[in-house]
């Protein structure tokens, strides 16, 4: 059953209920999710499409040799991608009150509370950004060979010689790092960037607080949550991010539809 059209309200003064929710929750997200797909699939496309900037951004790295950066900018959508699906929340948001959506108007999320927005937006380039020096650094420390430090980070080589450059512990390192990386990600953003769409009111301190609340409360389900968001984003990032036309959408559809049901009044 859906709920009317803005009734959802959340007071900056005051912390709003957040709900405890069962583990079979991220299964009706994904399903809701797919039903406003449906619902709006020429726009839900459209909104896909943006993986195709990463996907000419990749292969002009590619071209260039510069593969650690290629290779680095795959997790770096997981970053972003929550913010970048501002758009498909206030679709999803106004398909709550059997409302139609345009391009013009699924805009209309990243005015209703831009400092807000813009700000969790800022946060997560940030992280992101972070988290790139970081795995040089990692992989500065685990490579003790000056002429493969050459082939990571120096000449521009081709995908096989990059490729046979790498060494299980430097793999690890990043890795591991990177995960940690999008796990304080995924608490800041969970519910803040929805929250944000639907508030005009929210301040992003408050966002963040209440994300990272309602990760904790709910901490297995939203470990669950986390693990299909990285499956479904990886089916989309491998063939060239192509994928993610469709499951970038989905996913931010069903982000919305975790916070609608995680986050009470």
């Amino acid at each position: 059953m859906r709920r009317p059209y803005l009734e959802h309200y959340v007071s900056p003064q005051t912390l709003p209920e957040i709900r405890t929710v069962d583990m079979s929750r991220p299964w009706f997200w994904l399903a809701e999710g797919w039903r406003d797909f449906v619902a709006a699939p020429a726009l839900s496309l459209g909104y896909g499409l943006v993986a195709l900037a990463f996907a000419v951004v990749t292969l002009l790295l590619g071209s260039a040799g510069a593969w650690h950066w290629a290779i680095a900018l795959m997790p770096g959508f997981l970053f972003l991608g929550p913010v970048l699906a501002v758009g498909l929340y206030e679709i999803a948001r106004r398909r709550e009150g059997e409302l139609d959506s345009t391009l013009g108007e699924s805009m209309h999320g990243w005015n209703r509370n831009a400092l807000t927005t813009y700000s969790l937006g800022i946060i997560m380039v940030l992280l992101m950004l972070a988290w790139f020096v970081t795995s040089m650094q990692l992989t500065a420390l685990f490579v003790a060979n000056a002429g493969v430090m050459v082939q990571v980070f120096g000449e521009p080589a081709d995908l096989a010689t990059f490729l046979t450059s790498l060494t299980w512990p430097m793999l690890a390192a990043v890795s591991i790092s990177g995960a940690v990386a999008l796990m304080i990600a995924f608490m800041v953003t969970a519910v803040s960037v929805p929250l944000a769409v639907d508030h005009e009111d929210i301040d992003v301190i408050t966002a963040v607080v209440i994300s990272v609340k309602a990760v904790i409360r709910n901490w297995q389900t939203m470990l669950l949550w986390a693990g299909l968001i990285v499956v479904f984003a990886g089916i989309g990032i491998l063939p060239l991010y192509l994928g993610l036309i469709v499951t970038f959408p989905l996913l931010g559809y069903a982000t919305w539809h975790a916070y609608r049901d995680i986050v009470g009044q």
